[in-house]
């Protein structure tokens, strides 16, 4: 049965006060106005599809609603459906965290307008856990009531990372060379994901791997004008990665208050468990939580203990339900 059965996820649009012309595209599931409201964040290659894979049993999304949210996942500028005409005419990293937060921004003040009230619980993963947080520690402290930090990346060096974003001339910088996006196939997503996994490791269903992947290209019209077919991913989450794994922090997590949980796949090379628990320490909330899903890589959401990782946010989240 195709993907295209499954997908069943309601669309709204947000229009940016950021960028002129450009319609945010929020994905939602139980969006009913009378349930609390909870919106997740992306990371660097994978847009809103990540928390919503057409595949039963697969959907984060799906599973907050059905423990009783309103389940939102926002497009950043330049991802999935929130397509920018900007992008196409920039000839540097286009969207870093500065441009990110502004979208979250809007996202959370139209969702807290549609359900009436002054808060969200907010959820980012890997590269938005970057976004999220300093959201969370800056302009949008008062609008977040719990914060979820997925495969969080805090401030810690990482060889491999530098490795794949240093300038060949200069290893001191970042490479110099990179343009506004980059092309994104499923052989990339495939190596990527498989380098992260102990060799024979069977984590990873070959159906929801296709759902995410052919739904991700479907969302991108130009995707079937490359050869193999690839979606376009914005390069300027690079300019916060170089920083965060140059172990410079590019928050304050102290100014972090709300309850907090942060949570990863133990195998995961790119969030590791030392740096997640430096962030912990270091957050303001009194109320911080750690958890770690063994047998997991950074993509453990979309593996098959993803249950394990919906079912330990939905219960951090229904803590403070009201």
């Amino acid at each position: 049965m195709s993907w295209r059965y499954h997908d069943t996820a309601n669309s709204h649009w947000v229009a940016s006060t950021d960028e002129p012309g450009l319609q945010l595209h929020l994905r939602a599931h139980g969006d009913e106005p009378s349930r609390p409201p909870v919106l997740m964040v992306h990371g660097a290659t994978y847009a809103s599809r990540l928390y919503d894979i057409p595949y039963p049993g697969a959907s984060w999304l799906r599973a907050m609603a059905e423990a009783g949210f309103a389940a939102y996942a926002l497009d950043i500028r330049g991802y999935g459906k929130s397509r920018s005409a900007v992008m196409g005419r920039a000839d540097t990293p286009y969207a870093p965290a500065s441009a990110a937060i502004c979208d979250i921004d809007d996202a959370v003040a139209w969702i807290c307008a549609r359900h009436g009230v002054e808060t969200v619980r907010l959820i980012g993963g890997s590269w938005g856990s970057i976004t999220t947080a300093q959201y969370t520690a800056t302009i949008g402290a008062a609008h977040v009531a719990q914060l979820v930090l997925y495969a969080p990346i805090f401030a810690e060096r990482n060889a491999g990372w530098l490795e794949l974003l240093a300038d060949r001339e200069d290893p001191t910088r970042l490479n110099p060379a990179f343009g506004a996006a980059r092309l994104v196939t499923e052989f990339a997503t495939r190596s990527r994901w498989d380098a992260e996994m102990p060799t024979g490791a069977d984590w990873r269903d070959e159906a929801v791997f296709q759902a995410l992947v052919q739904s991700s290209l479907s969302d991108d019209p130009s995707s079937n004008a490359h050869d193999p077919p690839a979606f376009r991913a914005p390069n300027g989450t690079f300019l916060d990665l170089w920083e965060a794994f140059n172990g410079r922090r590019v928050y304050d997590p102290s100014a972090i208050h709300c309850p907090t949980l942060l949570i990863r796949g133990g195998a995961d090379p790119t969030s590791t468990r030392s740096d997640a628990l430096r962030l912990l320490d270091r957050l303001g909330a009194a109320d911080r939580h750690y958890v770690e899903i063994a047998n997991g890589a950074h993509f453990v959401s979309a593996e098959r203990r993803a249950t394990q990782v919906f079912n330990s946010v939905n219960s951090f989240l229904c803590a403070t339900f009201v």
